[in-house]
């Protein structure tokens, strides 16, 4: 009987772990392509539940608009570190009771406003609100309160006007915040909000609404 005890050459050592690497590099590709897809997937379901949230939030206290005596509705267009930050406020019964010993209040005044977030270069939208009836219930409110922070990672919140003539404007009111009556109301609001998506989406993810305040159709 004939034994065989030939070894591995270098050269066939060589080519076994070359094409090792080549399977060890194509699986970690794979993976790493479907890691990307999962995390870029879960990134746009993030965005889109912040912003059907947002958009649904301000789209309830609009059409809650309640123009009562003072009739306030003021938009302002700004900018921060170059990207629109529009602020907005109006006066509304939507009120959200956040504590329970805080006041049921039938009218309050809600305001939307942006601010930079400092961990990052990216916009904070917050909302706040604040009574607009006695000066008892004044007191009970959060007036000092930074407000609810509805939004984070945006790049730009605009709210953009149409009046009855069908003009389009990017500002609303005169500088107390006051329009002279139901007519002089916006015929239409359009909500813009445009998320920071990073690198990968330089132009970032845009929501955009529009919506007739109810008493403006009258």
């Amino acid at each position: 009987m004939i034994r065989c005890n030939r070894a591995f050459t270098l050269l066939e050592l060589l080519m076994a772990i070359a094409i090792f690497g080549m399977v060890i590099g194509l699986a970690y590709s794979s993976f790493n392509a479907t890691f990307h897809i999962i995390t870029n997937a879960e990134s746009q379901t993030e965005t889109y539940a912040k912003a059907r949230m947002a958009m649904e939030r301000i789209m309830g206290d609009l059409e809650s608009y309640y123009p009562g005596k003072e009739m306030i509705f003021q938009g302002t267009t700004d900018t921060i570190g170059g990207k629109r930050a529009d602020t907005l406020q109006f006066s509304s019964t939507a009120h959200i009771q956040l504590h329970p010993d805080t006041p049921h209040l039938s009218q309050v005044l809600i305001h939307y406003q942006v601010e930079e977030d400092p961990d990052s270069d990216s916009l904070l939208l917050y909302r706040k609100e604040e009574s607009i009836q006695s000066e008892d219930e004044l007191k009970n409110t959060t007036k000092d309160s930074p407000g609810l922070l509805l939004c984070d990672n945006l790049e730009e919140v605009a709210f953009d006007y149409r009046n009855k003539d069908g003009e389009d404007l990017d500002s609303w009111g005169n500088d107390e915040g006051k329009v002279k009556d139901i007519q002089s109301l916006p015929y239409l609001i359009t909500i813009t909000l445009r998320f920071n998506d990073g690198e990968d989406n330089e132009a970032g993810t845009l929501f955009k609404t529009s919506l007739t305040l109810p008493v403006a159709k009258k």
